[in-house]
């Protein structure tokens, strides 16, 4: 009886004799249990504990790390798609010049190198990193679907005509526009809503695509200078040639003195 009584006492307070060392669950790694032999005699083993409990529970304080959500990878982040020729003709066939202007500026800036598409811009120097073929195919896009009235060959063809000079060129592509002055004077357009974007019969030749002067015209010189277009320049110089053995020149300032590539020049808009 006093065994019976001794056991009811102990075992429920099973946890009172556990060792130091417990589990993660909160379970006594050992267990201290009760035995009598056959002397009548009262001893204690160590057992270890094998049971372990499956139920959890949460608590204001626990120290478990709260489930995070894997961040978005940066490919996730840009969904928008890499530009491209396909995506550029698409813009074209349909008649979306404005589009067209935005994924020609990104593959531009795509086509000159990492610098360049980090920082968002191309520097003049940078062109030469365009190949020629690339430079080619969106040049044929436009004029394909244009009715060979856009493109940088026509640009490049209208500069030459302009003598390489970038405000004779704005204007004669409508880069900038005629203010309503007693003496004649002309301004930069506003981008975008100040620029034209549908083919009309107005609409100036070479009037797109836009190239970003605001840094200078180094870079729409480079453009325009690229081996992309030296078959050109070598049909010009032969124009030139003859212009200059006959007398005749179909040059619009014919007379006036070719002045010399503006570096220094730098219009007041950025588009």
């Amino acid at each position: 009886m006093a065994n019976a009584s001794l056991q009811s006492f102990l075992l429920p307070q099973h946890h009172s004799f556990a060792s130091t060392g417990g589990s993660h669950d909160g379970s006594p790694s050992a267990l201290l249990k009760l035995s009598t032999n056959t002397g009548g005699s009262i001893s204690f083993r160590l057992h270890p504990n094998t049971s372990r409990s499956v139920t959890t529970t949460s608590t204001t304080n626990s120290s478990a790390p709260t489930p995070v959500a894997p961040a978005a990878s940066a490919a996730e982040e840009d969904s928008s798609p890499a530009p491209s020729l396909d995506h550029l003709g698409r813009h074209l066939v349909a008649g979306d010049y404005r589009q067209a202007d935005e994924t020609t500026r990104a593959l531009i800036i795509d086509l000159a190198g990492e610098s360049a598409r980090r920082r968002g811009y191309v520097f003049f120097s940078e062109v030469q990193f365009i190949s020629a073929e690339d430079l080619r195919a969106i040049d044929e896009l436009w004029k394909e679907h244009s009715n060979g009235k856009f493109g940088y060959s026509v640009q490049r063809r209208l500069w030459e005509k302009s003598q390489r000079d970038f405000t004779r060129f704005f204007i004669r592509v409508g880069w900038m526009k005629k203010l309503d002055t007693e003496v004649e004077q002309y301004n930069y357009r506003a981008f975008p809503d100040e620029f034209i974007w549908e083919m009309k019969d107005d609409t100036p030749e070479g009037h797109l695509p836009l190239t970003n002067a605001l840094r200078g015209t180094q870079l729409l010189g480079n453009i325009f200078t690229h081996p992309a277009f030296q078959e050109d320049n070598q049909e010009d110089e032969a124009a030139a040639e003859e212009s200059a053995t006959t007398g005749q020149s179909k040059d619009d300032n014919k007379g006036r003195e070719r002045p010399k590539f503006m570096k220094d020049f730098k219009p007041n808009y950025s588009f």
